[in-house]
C-alpha cells in the first residue's frame, strides 16, 4: 500500500467550516466569560452518518441566522455592562476615532476572529462605529452595533482553511492562525488559548516540533480536553441523546431521569479513567476491552452488583464472563435499545457500521414487509429468523451475528441468559472487512468471547483511527484520503494503540497543515 500511495496525498480544497453549537458557546465563553441566554435556541445539529461537526453539514439556515442575530444582539449588550472585557479602556460615551476605539475594535476583534485584524479592517469597523453614531444611536448603539457586526461575519462563526495562496491547483499552507484554531477546536472544541495565540503571532505553528509540543499541552489540559473527548466518544458511540433514551416504565420502573444522569455519568468517568485520571494508559485496547466501570446504588443492579451504597459513583470490577468494554456497558445497550425491547438489527448495524467502518446499505425500496411474523413468545432471534429472507441474507450475515451475541443483554442492560423463557443461543459469526468479508469470518459462542477475537484482528484500531480522522477534520469517513489513513493506522497499531500517538498522526498528515486549490 505505502508503494502505492507514494509521498503526497491528495489534500482537500480551501473551506470555511462554521462552530458547531458548543464550539460557538465554547468561543464566547472563553472570550468574554458570557453564555447569552439565545444560545439555547440554537436548533439541534442532526446527523446520520458521520459527526455533529461534519464541515459539508454545518449550513446556515434562515432559522439559526435569526439565532445568530438575537445572540449578537446580547453580546453587544453585554459589551456596554463589561467594557473591559471588550478592550474598551475609556468611557464608553467618549469612544472616537483613535486608540481607544482602535484598541476596541482589534480587542474585540481578535478574540472573535481568532486572528489580528489588518489595519483596513479596523478602519472599516472604525467607520462602521461613527456611521452608527452619528445616526443618532450614539457610542453606546455604535458599540452595540459593532460587536454584532463582528459575531455575525463569517469569520467568528467559521474557522478558515483557506491559506495564502490563491493561484488554481497549488498547494496552499494554512496561515499560523488557522493551525491555531484547527488544533484548539479539534481537542478542546474551544478557541485557542493565550499560548497558542502567542505562537501563531510569532509565525511557529508550521514547526511539527512546536506542533507536536500544542497538541501534547492541549490534550494535558483535563479541563479543556476531557469535555471534548467525551463529545466526540458520545457521538462516535451514538450516545449523545442518552438522556433522552426512554423506556417503558411499567416494564423498567427503575427507568428514571435521575437513572439516566447517572448513566451518562458513568459514560463520562469511563472515558476520563482511561485518557486524563492518574494511571490512565490512554490506550483504545483499554476502551474497548476493560473489565470495570463506575456505579452507585441506582445503577449497580443493572450489573448484578450488590453492595453499593450511596449516589456517588464508585469504580467496580465486573463479571469478566459477562462484560468486556464500552461495548457491553450499560449506557451503550441502553442507548442501543428501544422503549421495551433490545434492537437486534440496530446493534448489530452500528457496530458494523461504526467500529467495523463498513456500512451497510438499505435494500433498494427499504425494509421489505415479510408477510408473516413471529409466534407469542418467541426468542429475539427467532423473531429476526422469521422476518428474514433469502434475498436479504447477504447483508444481514454481516451484523446479524452482531445482534444475536447482544441478545444476552437486556433493553436496560442487564446481562442474561434467558428470553421468553427460552435459553439464548448468542453464537454466531462476523466477516470482516480486512478479510474481504469472507464467510463465515470469526466464530464465537457470545460477544464477551466476539470482542476477544476482534481485540486480535486489525479492524476495530483502524476503525477508530478512521473514525477520529474524521471527526478531526469534519469530513464523512468516504471522503477522507486512504493513504494517510493507511498512515496513520500503521502508526496507531505501532503504538500499541495509543490515543496520544493517534493525536499526532493527525496533526502530523499534510492534510492537516495543507490544502490544495
Amino acid at each position: 500500500m505505502a508503494a502505492e500511495c507514494g509521498d503526497a496525498p491528495e489534500l482537500a480544497k480551501p473551506r470555511i467550516w462554521r462552530l458547531t453549537n458548543t464550539q460557538l458557546a465554547n468561543t464566547l465563553r472563553s472570550a468574554f466569560e458570557v453564555a447569552p441566554a439565545s444560545l439555547a435556541n440554537l436548533p439541534g445539529e442532526a446527523r446520520l452518518d458521520g459527526f455533529a461537526n461534519q464541515a459539508s453539514q454545518l449550513r446556515i439556515a434562515p432559522l439559526l441566522a435569526e439565532v445568530y442575530f438575537a445572540i449578537g444582539e446580547e453580546l453587544g449588550q453585554h459589551a456596554l455592562e463589561n467594557p473591559g472585557k471588550f478592550g474598551i479602556a475609556c468611557d464608553v460615551g467618549t469612544l472616537a476615532r483613535g486608540g481607544c476605539l482602535d484598541g476596541f475594535i482589534a480587542d474585540t476583534g481578535q478574540k472573535l476572529w481568532r486572528r489580528p485584524l489588518s489595519a483596513a479592517e479596523v478602519a472599516r469597523f472604525g467607520t462602521l462605529f461613527e456611521t452608527t453614531a452619528t445616526q443618532g444611536e450614539g457610542a453606546a448603539g455604535a458599540v452595540k452595533s459593532v460587536v454584532q457586526a463582528m459575531f455575525m461575519s463569517p469569520n467568528t462563526l467559521h474557522r478558515t482553511e483557506l491559506g495564502t495562496v490563491k493561484d488554481p491547483g497549488s498547494v496552499t499552507s494554512l496561515t499560523d492562525h488557522e493551525l491555531a484554531s484547527s488544533l484548539s477546536y479539534m481537542l478542546w472544541d474551544s478557541p485557542p488559548d493565550a499560548e497558542l495565540t502567542a505562537l501563531a503571532d510569532e509565525g511557529r505553528l508550521r514547526d511539527q516540533t512546536v506542533l507536536a509540543e500544542q497538541t501534547q499541552r492541549l490534550f494535558g489540559a483535563r479541563d479543556k480536553a476531557a469535555p471534548a473527548m467525551n463529545n466526540f466518544l458520545e457521538q462516535w458511540l451514538k450516545l449523545e441523546n442518552l438522556e433522552t433514551a426512554v423506556k417503558e416504565t411499567s416494564t423498567f420502573p427503575m427507568a428514571t431521569p435521575q437513572l439516566l444522569s447517572d448513566l451518562k455519568q458513568e459514560l463520562e468517568l469511563f472515558t476520563n479513567s482511561v485518557l486524563f485520571d492518574a494511571g490512565g494508559d490512554r490506550r483504545f485496547d483499554s476502551l474497548f476491552a476493560s473489565t470495570y466501570t463506575f456505579v452507585n446504588e441506582r445503577t449497580a443492579p443493572l450489573y448484578g452488583v450488590t453492595g453499593v451504597t450511596g449516589t456517588e459513583m464508585v469504580r467496580q470490577e465486573l463479571e469478566p464472563s459477562e462484560r468486556r468494554g464500552i461495548l457491553t456497558s450499560v449506557p451503550f445497550l441502553w442507548g442501543h435499545s428501544h422503549a421495551q425491547e433490545t434492537n437486534l438489527v440496530g446493534r448489530g448495524a452500528y457496530v458494523r457500521s461504526e467500529v467495523l467502518c463498513h456500512r451497510v446499505k438499505l435494500p433498494p425500496g427499504g425494509v421489505p414487509n415479510p408477510g408473516r411474523f413471529a409466534p407469542p413468545g418467541s426468542t429475539g432471534r427467532q423473531r429476526f429468523g422469521v422476518h428474514s429472507s433469502p434475498a436479504c441474507a447477504v447483508c444481514h450475515s454481516l451484523f446479524e451475528g452482531i445482534g444475536f451475541a447482544l441478545e444476552t443483554y437486556d433493553p436496560v442492560g442487564r446481562y442474561r441468559t434467558m428470553d421468553q423463557g427460552q435459553l439464548i443461543d448468542a453464537s454466531g459469526s462476523l466477516p470482516l472487512p480486512s478479510e474481504g468479508n469472507e464467510l463465515p469470518g470469526i466464530e464465537f459462542s457470545n460477544f464477551v468471547e466476539l470482542v476477544d477475537e476482534l481485540g486480535q484482528k486489525p479492524d476495530v484500531y483502524d476503525c477508530f483511527a478512521q473514525q477520529f480522522s474524521s471527526y478531526a477534520s469534519g469530513y464523512d469517513l468516504p471522503e477522507l484520503d486512504a493513504c494517510e489513513n493507511r498512515r496513520i493506522a500503521d502508526e496507531f497499531a505501532s503504538s500499541q494503540h495509543s490515543i496520544d500517538q493517534l493525536m499526532l498522526s493527525v496533526i502530523a498528515s499534510p492534510s492537516f497543515v495543507d490544502r490544495q486549490n
